[in-house]
């Protein structure tokens, strides 16, 4: 019962952070495709395309490979909250809302585990009242970066609990944590794996060999459940233009943060990183980092005292150096010889580690103070709330529906920005205007008797009156396979006749006859293996359930 009354302190808590969420309308951000996300996987759910890959509004209608390279979990619980009868732009409020509480509480959960309920309290509020958290949300709307942020915490719970307590309960909890980081966002999962081996290993240290194989194998099973994702982003990344998303802005070299942004500066705005004459905070927290510092002082003196606990803080305080040190130029010769690092495109994408890493490190500092643990707590949730508080609003609110949202200009934007992002590879550059309706017939006759678009999918009746090349508003993409009467015929998708750059459309020729036509993403090789591995990965998961559940009620 004293749990989840520090449940219901840490919700209390954190609601000023979302508050200014908490009304109609909506808010600009830098990342301003949330709501469009949403909406576009919500259509292949009306399809049953699960997975969803392939959305068809993107790339100005032509169709995109969206979620077969971007993390997709958050957007699916988005669509299911649109099920419920929200507005889409509802359901992207609701996320980040839903994003601050869990995030929160997962915190509470790991700290509370390790060192009791008082300094997993403080650890959750310096966990959301830290600058990091305000620019995620009201600046950039980074949502699936800013949902990486919530199961940090649970992963490292999991594998405490799993080793700690060898129940199939925490392999089971931490195989789903892990899977749904790594398609929640695959970078934050890239830089946050080795905190977690690290983590691992110091806590099995000294346990059986039945631990060790027990943390393997969950592992390997949060990997498998997220294999339908993970496998086509590294081994199909050659099917689209990827150079947009290292070059020019995005190139990392122009992201690095100085010491005084990372530990002094106080500043506030809307702007963009790299353009010295705009506004980002770009801060550890000041409250966070000298906390942080006080934990590694106080577990050095009180090493005799509490030994285990100690080392901990000692090495979470040098692995969040590590962290801060990746953000700061003179780190440039290790991103020199790492090029997996430059997927990250700003350096600062560590803080979501650091910030984490120094709130744990905030919860020690309160353990380590025995007696005063209480007034110090009380100081740092005062001071870190006075200090950052001003920082959780947003830029500007507007007053709009989805209705406004999803037409005229707005749609526009919303089918063409990030274009270049995911462009499938056989376009030499993307489409300067939206895509018909219709197939186009490039020679010879033919009439166009009915027509359909689908989430991953096009088909119609079309009436051939002389031979003709049937060129379909759709992006060539491997796996796409096209059917005539339910026969599947050879495509290309060099016929550019009529645009301005090649678009790699997909083109087939037709005799005279009467048609069915339909074309279709099909799943290559690499995704019917990730498929597969997932789809065994839950089947294991629910057996594990299903068999704890069982061993439980006896």
């Amino acid at each position: 019962m004293k749990r989840y009354i520090w449940y219901i302190l840490v919700i209390l808590a954190v609601i000023p952070a979302c508050w200014n969420l908490m009304r109609p309308g909506f808010f600009s951000m830098q990342d301003d495709l949330q709501a469009f996300r949403v909406q576009q996987l919500d259509k292949c759910l009306d399809d049953f395309q699960i997975p969803c890959r392939w959305v068809p509004d993107a790339g100005y209608g032509y169709g995109y490979p969206q979620f077969n390279y971007y993390p997709p979990s958050v957007y699916y619980v988005g669509a299911l909250l649109h099920r419920l009868g929200l507005q889409y732009i509802d359901t992207v409020k609701i996320l980040f809302i839903l994003g601050y509480f869990a995030s929160a509480l997962a915190m509470f959960i790991l700290v509370d585990s390790l060192i009791g309920s008082w300094p997993a309290f403080v650890s959750s509020i310096l966990y959301t009242y830290v600058p990091y958290k305000a620019v995620e949300v009201y600046v950039r709307g980074a949502m699936s970066e800013f949902w990486a942020l919530t199961f940090f915490p649970l992963v490292l719970w999991a594998i405490y609990m799993l080793i700690k307590n060898g129940s199939k309960k925490y392999l089971v909890l931490f195989s789903l944590f892990l899977g749904l980081l790594l398609t929640t966002h695959n970078l934050m999962s890239l830089i946050f794996a080795p905190i977690a081996l690290i983590w691992a290993g110091y806590w099995l240290i000294g346990e059986s060999k039945n631990k060790w194989i027990k943390v393997g194998l969950s592992g390997l099973l949060g990997l498998g459940l997220a294999a339908f994702f993970t496998l086509p982003v590294i081994f199909e990344k050659n099917f689209v233009h990827v150079d947009s998303i290292l070059s020019g802005y995005f190139d990392y070299r122009a992201h690095f943060v100085s010491l005084y942004k990372l530990f002094i500066s106080r500043e506030w705005g809307y702007g963009s990183s790299g353009f010295p004459n705009e506004l980002l905070n770009l801060s550890t927290g000041l409250v966070q980092w000298i906390v942080g510092l006080l934990a590694a002082g106080i577990a050095f003196v009180n090493y005799k005292k509490e030994r285990k606990l100690s080392i901990l803080t000692l090495l979470l305080c040098i692995l969040s150096l590590v962290t801060i040190f990746m953000i700061h130029m003179k780190s440039s010769f290790i991103w020199v010889k790492l090029p997996i690092l430059w997927w990250l495109q700003f350096p600062w994408r560590y803080l979501a580690v650091s910030i984490f890493l120094l709130s744990i490190l905030g919860g020690f500092a309160i353990h380590f103070s025995k007696k005063y643990k209480y007034l110090f707590g009380g100081i740092i949730i005062i001071s870190v709330f006075v200090l950052n508080i001003g920082f959780f609003v947003p830029k500007d609110w507007i007053n709009i529906t989805d209705k406004e949202k999803f037409s005229g200009i707005s749609w526009q934007k919303q089918m063409t920005i990030s274009i270049f992002d995911y462009l499938p590879i056989f376009a030499v550059l993307p489409p300067i205007n939206e895509a018909p309706d219709v197939p186009e017939i490039m020679d010879g006759k033919a009439e166009i008797l009915n027509y359909e678009k689908g989430s991953n999918f096009q088909t119609g009746d079309i009436k051939v009156l002389e031979n003709a090349n049937i060129r379909l508003p759709l992006f060539d993409f491997p796996g796409m396979q096209v059917k005539v009467n339910g026969q599947k015929v050879n495509h290309y998708n060099n016929d550019c006749r009529g645009t301005d750059f090649c678009y790699g459309l997909i083109s087939f020729k037709l005799s005279k006859g009467e048609y069915k036509i339909t074309a279709r993403l099909t799943d290559t090789p690499i995704r019917k293996i990730g498929n597969f591995l997932t789809l065994t990965s839950i089947l294991i998961l629910f057996w594990l359930i299903i068999k704890n559940e069982k061993t439980l009620t006896k």
